[in-house]
């Protein structure tokens, strides 16, 4: 116990300063008010990951899991890695940009827009992020229940903590007419299919379970939310007018903490339930309040 502490603390000392200097950077840049909300997103999610260690305490026995060598875990990740940067960059990769824009076309030819926002995403990113990595990984002998897709500790309990406040906000503005029922629908319709369970499974279910299998669980909390908050470097950049740094310090900021934070509620509960459901959740009320 006494050892998983020192680990624990040796990630903090790693992820707290390039927490801390991500967000002085945004405010070197003038980005006040997006650093606050980003504070109060990060306490929030905070307050609930450790609700969430309260409800699933005490933990049971960990399942026996196949064990596989070091060696296909390796190229397990190597794979994982692999999807990952593909996604990341998103176009002008042979073959792999082919598939996914018949996906996308697919989408846009037979899902309604006003339920599913970009169609095309709705189909196109399952399959990227989800059917693609988890035929793979189930040839190279990983069993469903290793990915987060078996049977879990304290799902509901846990999910209604995440749940709780949103549904009461959504109530609150249905009641006054401040959010149409199909906006609230098409929001979360929107972020189930076109991140939500998908990116769950890719980032947690696959790769931070690899990265368990390897190295301690808070290194592999740490890095697969790294990878998780990188991931939207492209997009970050973008809206801050191609400024790299600043792009990559939104990504600290905002998507590595949530990646931490779920990761770390995939943790507790071993199941994809409820960081999917608050992963949903939380983008969903980010669009009410402005983006995270």
């Amino acid at each position: 116990m006494s050892n998983m502490n020192s680990v624990w603390r040796s990630t903090l000392w790693f992820a707290i300063p390039l927490y801390l200097i991500s967000n002085i950077y945004l405010i070197y840049l003038g980005e006040i008010s997006g650093v606050m909300l980003l504070f109060a997103y990060t306490v929030y999610t905070g307050l609930l990951g450790w609700l969430t260690m309260r409800v699933t305490t005490p933990q049971p026995v960990e399942e026996t899991q196949p064990q596989q060598s070091k060696r296909m875990l390796w190229i397990q990740i190597g794979i994982l890695l692999i999807v990952i940067i593909f996604t990341g960059i998103g176009s002008n990769i042979p073959l792999w940009s082919n598939i996914v824009n018949w996906f996308y076309q697919l989408g846009e030819a037979t899902l309604p827009a006003e339920w599913f926002g970009g169609p095309g995403n709705s189909i196109a990113n399952p399959m990227q992020y989800f059917v693609i990595p988890f035929i793979i990984l189930l040839l190279m002998g990983v069993k469903p229940a290793e990915l987060g897709l078996g049977k879990g500790h304290k799902v509901w309990q846990a999910s209604l903590i995440w749940l709780a406040l949103p549904v009461v906000i959504w109530v609150v503005l249905l009641v006054m007419g401040l959010l149409p029922v199909q906006t609230l629908a098409r929001r979360i319709i929107g972020n189930f299919f076109q991140n939500g369970f998908f990116e769950e499974f890719l980032m947690r279910g696959a790769l931070q379970t690899r990265l368990k299998n390897i190295i301690s669980t808070p290194w592999a909390l740490t890095i697969q939310a790294i990878v998780f908050g990188l991931w939207h470097l492209r997009a970050n950049t973008a809206s801050m007018d191609g400024n790299l740094l600043a792009g990559i310090a939104i990504c600290i900021a905002s998507q590595a903490v949530g990646g931490f934070v779920y990761g770390y509620v995939f943790e507790r509960t071993r199941n994809l339930v409820v960081p999917t459901i608050a992963h949903v959740a939380m983008n969903a009320l980010s669009q009410s309040f402005g983006s995270l």
